[in-house]
């Protein structure tokens, strides 16, 4: 069993294939959020920015980024804005429940992803306490260095798309994620959104709680990874 970057992955499974190992890889990726037009802004938001910036960021299923309905885009950066405030306060850097970066390789990884958008929120940095403000960022290119490696701390890019299929066009051409989040509150946009995507998990209107409830298989497909553990599925994936 594994848990980190396919990469390793890679090398892990090669390792086990010399003596027919079987292995789990729980490898993570960019994770998408999508946020439709209809959807309930101020929770999205909310759910949006605690599922990003718990841990500063450094979870397998942490919101990689938000592609955003153009009807709703101003106003959704707006109050994730106003959640990282309500969660962190004024300064987040003074804030007891705002997490460091884990080690200073990590955040000199994560420090130039700060040039590929233009900051609306955060941005602040501290190398010596390898701290990270949450960061939103805006007018980013699907091409930029941000877009291009799972970003695992508090660097959140907000694209915007005119529409749900255009989101799922984006994701699909990309490597499949570990979670994908759609917040929606029409019930035949979401049942198209789940029929045409695919994940290792799914979160409507949420974020991170696939991982959190024992009775539901957890782990990735493709690159993000093989197998599933939690609860009675761990026991049979290690018996």
């Amino acid at each position: 069993f594994f848990t980190g970057s396919a990469e390793v992955g890679k090398v892990v499974m090669a390792s086990a294939v010399k003596n027919l190992t079987p292995v789990t890889l729980e490898l993570g990726g960019k994770s998408p959020a999508i946020v439709d037009k209809n959807a309930d802004i101020a929770v999205a938001a909310r759910r949006i920015a605690q599922g990003k910036y718990f841990n500063a960021g450094q979870t397998c299923v942490s919101p990689d980024y938000v592609l955003a309905h153009e009807a709703v885009y101003d106003e959704l950066i707006a109050r994730i804005s106003q959640a990282i405030k309500e969660f962190y306060g004024e300064d987040p850097h003074q804030s007891d429940e705002f997490a460091r970066i884990i080690n200073t390789k990590q955040f000199d990884a994560l420090f130039p992803y700060l040039q590929d958008g233009e900051v609306v929120c955060g941005g602040q940095t501290n190398r010596e306490e390898r701290y990270i403000a949450p960061t939103i960022l805006k007018n980013v290119s699907p091409e930029s260095p941000v877009m291009q490696n799972e970003i695992f701390g508090p660097i959140l890019p907000v694209l915007r798309v005119q529409n749900v299929d255009e989101a799922l066009q984006f994701v699909a051409a990309r490597e499949k994620p570990l979670a994908f989040y759609f917040f929606s509150e029409d019930r035949d946009t979401i049942e198209h959104v789940l029929a045409n995507s695919t994940s290792g998990g799914a979160c409507i209107n949420e974020t991170l709680n696939n991982l959190v409830v024992p009775g539901l298989p957890f782990g990735g497909v493709g690159n993000s990874g093989m197998g599933k553990y939690h609860g009675e599925w761990g026991f049979r994936d290690f018996s």
